[in-house]
C-alpha cells in the first residue's frame, strides 16, 4: 500500500517541474491526482504517462491569478469529491531585478502568481480540506528567508516567497487541528524556471555539492503530505542542500 492510498491531491503548476514530478509521484503513492495548471497539452500528457502506470489522475484548467477561476474550479471538483486530503500550492513565477530596474508589471505578476494564488486556492479548498482533516503544503523558496541567499536582485521574488511563508505560518496556527499547514523552501533545482540553463555559475555555493533535480523536492512533499508528518504543523523546511546556512 503506498504512502498516500486512497487520498485526493490538488497540485498547482502541476505541467512542469516540481509540481509534475510531484504529480507522478503522489499518483505512484496510491493518491488520486487533480493536476490544475494553464498548459493542457503538458498536463494531459503526464496524466496519460500517470494512467500508463495504473496510476489515477485528471487535469483542470486554471489560471490560478484569476479569483473567480479558482471559485469556478472549486465548483468543478465539488462536483466530483465531497473532501480533499492534500492541497500542494506550487504554481509560481521567478521574476527578479535590481532595485533601480524594478518594473511594478513585474511585481505585480509575481505577487498575482506567488501569493494571491496559493491565497485563493487556500481559501477556496479550505472547506474541503477541513471535511478531510487535510493538508496544505505551500512552495515558497529559500529567497524568501532571511539569508545571503535572497541576494542583489531578488526584491521581487524574495517578497513575494516570504509572504508565502508568512501565509503559511498563520493558516498553519490559526486551523490547528483541522488542516495541517507546511510550507518548503527549495534552493536551486534544475526546472524549466531557470532560462539561463548554464548551472555552473552555481559552482561552490551548495555544501552539499550538487543541484537538486524535482524528484528531491517533491520527496519532502511527499513527506509532509503524509501520515509521517501527521504531527508537523508550521514548518518551514529549507530544501537546499544546506544553501540557506
Amino acid at each position: 500500500m503506498g504512502k498516500l492510498e486512497g487520498k485526493t491531491a490538488i497540485i498547482t503548476g502541476a505541467s512542469s517541474g516540481i509540481g509534475a514530478e510531484t504529480a507522478r509521484l503522489f499518483a505512484s503513492e496510491g493518491a488520486n491526482v487533480i493536476l490544475v495548471a494553464r498548459n493542457r497539452e503538458r498536463s494531459e500528457k503526464i496524466v496519460e504517462s500517470i494512467r500508463e502506470k495504473n496510476g489515477s489522475a485528471q487535469f483542470f484548467s486554471c489560471d490560478i491569478r484569476n479569483e473567480q477561476d479558482v471559485h469556478e474550479l472549486g465548483s468543478k471538483i465539488r462536483q466530483c469529491y465531497k473532501g480533499i486530503d492534500i492541497l500542494f500550492n506550487n504554481a509560481g513565477v521567478f521574476l527578479t531585478s535590481s532595485l533601480e530596474d524594478l518594473k511594478y508589471d513585474d511585481w505585480n505578476l509575481s505577487f498575482q502568481t506567488n501569493v494571491d494564488g496559493t491565497l485563493f486556492m487556500i481559501k477556496e479548498f479550505m472547506p474541503l480540506l477541513i471535511n478531510n482533516k487535510g493538508n496544505i503544503v505551500n512552495n515558497a523558496s529559500i529567497s524568501g528567508l532571511q539569508s545571503w541567499t535572497s541576494g542583489t536582485k531578488n526584491y521581487i521574488y524574495g517578497a513575494s516567497k516570504a509572504a508565502v511563508i508568512k501565509l503559511s505560518n498563520l493558516c498553519a496556527l490559526n486551523y490547528a487541528g483541522k488542516v495541517r499547514v507546511n510550507c518548503i523552501c527549495p534552493g536551486i533545482v534544475d526546472t524549466e524556471i531557470f532560462t539561463n540553463r548554464d548551472f555552473s555559475r552555481f559552482d561552490g555555493v551548495i555544501p552539499i555539492g550538487y543541484i537538486a533535480k524535482p524528484i528531491d523536492v517533491a520527496k519532502v512533499v511527499l513527506f509532509l503530505s503524509s501520515d509521517d508528518a501527521a504531527y508537523v504543523t508550521g514548518a518551514v523546511i529549507p530544501v537546499d542542500g544546506g544553501m540557506s546556512l
